[in-house]
């Protein structure tokens, strides 16, 4: 193999390696340590060349290394999912910068498949397709560069790139067929016991007041797709619900928990979750949830069903919905609501009653003389909450509010400006200094309209608290929260946000959660589009053959007249020297005419015989005298 070879058969295998590299890193499996350095190592390679090289002993040496150090990983109690992965880069480490011989090369290729197979499983990130089509182009190269030479028959030459990209759409439409027809299989929930998670912040079993605004910001927690077909009336009702999560009634301190909760009712695994006895269906939708920490389930306000949990699940007495252990990373749940309109609409059992944690514990000084100074004497306990709920609306709202640590809510209602959070534990507290039960929920309310994809988004920023007050024998929901709270957004760019949301989406339904119902589906669709388009096509290709055809004829037509007249010019340019040529005689018979150069004769003959049997275009009159007259010469 030359030196040129060996170079390119150095950064194809390279490539190869890097590519499963940044697959893996697309996970949040790896540590940046561990994939940086062979990332960092690959660049110095193809830098410094062969001279930045181990040899296979002492490359053999790192490999062994990485072995053992994943075995006290495993003694220590690191997960072997993760260990694996970490074994996986410092082999990559390894094979990186090992000197270049062919069975170096078969390494890296072998290492960067392994690379790419483990992201498949632990990275649900759309970016994943780009080292994947990265690593199809450079194993594709790289394998007929090292395979394609040196072979007993002779040597063969690198495929052309043109020749490549006519060989890789063929693989595409192949890997296509194969995702369509192959069945899924559920690899997650193999991994949930050992897989980390991202934290969802805004969402929380604990709150301490004042922190709420620091953790907010524009990472999506939810995807909502409409299943049904009427866009519009899916966008008017799926706005502007709440999705309710973490109930918190106890207060000490500044801060929320949530009290001990008893299961009352439990669901197992492929069974429907009936919330409300409601016959009204309003909409039909599938919520994608991003990787989190917590086991809950979002509740929007007017849910009826939930279909076919993969996992048991129950709802406690404080109406959260959990999951019996951890959820799946990709999280999609179909759901059915009623309309925003149905008075139900908050899951919760009416027949638990208030308890301790709920009632009137103690309430800071600053919130009894609050409500004293705002609500006339001897006015009706709901009558009070209805008046100190329509005061906080008219306060500001404001993230970024700085409050007195020691005393968050006296500085709160002092300044009359603050987060979502102060305003909930405000209300909440002033409801049970009058006396009636009450508790805040951490949840989200409303959500960004995507119009590209016609879906809906849930993010960060959208975290929201609100009170739940026991009034009627049940309980009811109460937001303090001036409405400008909704008019806050840190999207800086939105048309190209709603673009890279719906190609993430359109990700997450149909490559990670492609089922059979939507291999079918696709299907149907595709059959009966055939049935429709299938008179056409039959008519279309009846017509373009009869085309086809006639056009040959009247090319093959044309192109006799035209020769003729060629054949009649080049002979009465014979007639000129002295030579009268026969029709059927070639001009390779012939002899040179005079004053004409042998060799001149003979090269001009020969291109105008590969003229007429190779089926080239023919020169025009002009062109054709012009060479003739250039023989003279």
């Amino acid at each position: 193999m030359s030196t040129t070879q060996s170079r390119e058969a150095e950064l194809l295998t390279l490539g190869v390696l890097m590519s499963g590299v940044a697959a893996l890193a697309l996970s949040d499996f790896v540590s940046p340590i561990y994939w940086s350095l062979p990332v960092i190592a690959a660049v110095l390679r193809v830098w410094r060349g062969s001279r930045f090289a181990l040899s296979e002993m002492h490359a053999s040496f790192i490999g062994w290394f990485g072995f053992l150090w994943v075995g006290l990983e495993l003694i220590l109690g690191r997960a072997w999912v993760v260990a694996f992965t970490d074994f996986l880069l410092i082999l990559a480490l390894a094979v990186t910068i090992e000197s270049a011989t062919p069975r170096n090369h078969l390494h890296r290729m072998l290492t960067g498949l392994f690379l790419m197979l483990a992201g498949a499983v632990l990275t649900d990130s759309v970016l994943y397709a780009i080292p994947l089509t990265a690593l199809m182009w450079f194993i594709w190269r790289a394998a007929s560069c090292l395979y394609g030479l040196e072979q007993v028959g002779g040597d063969l030459a690198i495929p052309s790139v043109r020749q490549d990209m006519q060989s890789s759409s063929i693989m595409v439409i192949i890997t296509l067929s194969l995702f369509l027809l192959l069945p899924r299989f559920d690899i997650q929930s193999k991994l949930q016991a050992t897989q980390p998670r991202m934290a969802t912040t805004g969402f929380s079993d604990e709150v301490k007041l004042g922190n709420f605004a620091h953790d907010l910001d524009s990472t999506v927690v939810m995807r909502i797709e409409n299943l049904d077909t009427d866009t519009l009336h899916f966008r008017q009702q799926i706005m502007n619900r709440y999705w309710r999560g973490v109930v918190l009634s106890q207060y000490q301190h500044h801060t929320w928990k949530q009290r001990p909760n008893q299961k009352t009712r439990t669901w197992l695994a492929e069974q429907d979750v009936n919330m409300q006895k409601v016959h009204t269906i309003n909409l039909h939708i599938a919520l994608f949830r991003e990787a989190s920490d917590h086991p809950y389930i979002m509740l929007p306000n007017g849910l009826t069903t939930i279909q076919a949990l993969h996992s048991d699940s129950f709802q406690d007495d404080l109406g959260q919905f959990h999951f019996a252990q951890s959820p799946n990373r990709r999280l999609r749940l179909v759901m059915q609501l009623a309309p925003l309109t149905h008075t139900s609409d908050i899951q919760i059992p009416s027949t638990i009653p208030p308890q301790a944690d709920e009632k009137n514990t103690h309430v800071p000084q600053a919130i009894q003389t609050w409500v004293k100074d705002t609500i006339a004497p001897n006015t009706p306990a709901e009558q009070a909450l209805q008046q100190l709920n329509q005061t906080l609306h008219g306060w500001t709202y404001d993230l970024h509010v700085k409050l007195d640590a020691q005393t968050p809510l006296a500085s709160f209602i002092q300044m009359q400006r603050g987060h979502c959070e102060l305003y909930a534990s405000t209300l909440a507290l002033a409801a049970r200094s009058l006396g009636i039960p009450a508790r805040i929920v951490n949840g989200y309310f409303g959500g960004e309209w995507n119009d590209t994809g016609h879906f809906l988004i849930i993010r960060q920023q959208h975290a929201h608290s609100w009170v739940e007050v026991w009034l009627n024998a049940h309980w009811q929901r109460m937001d303090p929260t001036p409405a400008s709270r909704w008019q806050l957004s840190s999207i800086q760019f939105p048309a190209w946000d709603q673009v890279w949301e719906t190609v993430k989406l359109t990700w997450y339904r149909y490559i990670l959660e492609f089922q059979n119902q939507d291999r079918e589906n696709l299907f149907k669709s595709l059959i009966h589009g055939l049935k429709i388009l299938l008179p056409w096509l039959l008519l279309s290709l009846v017509v373009g053959f009869v085309v086809y055809h006639v056009y040959q004829k009247m090319t093959k037509y044309r192109k006799t007249i035209h020769l003729n007249r060629h054949q009649y010019v080049i002979d009465a340019w014979l007639l000129q020297h002295g030579i009268q040529r026969e029709s059927f005689e070639p001009l390779s018979r012939i002899e040179t005419p005079q004053h004409i150069n042998t060799e001149h004769w003979q090269a001009w003959v020969k291109r105008w015989e590969k003229v007429i049997y190779q089926q080239k275009p023919l020169p025009r009159i002009r062109q054709l005298k012009k060479q003739l007259k250039t023989l003279e010469s």
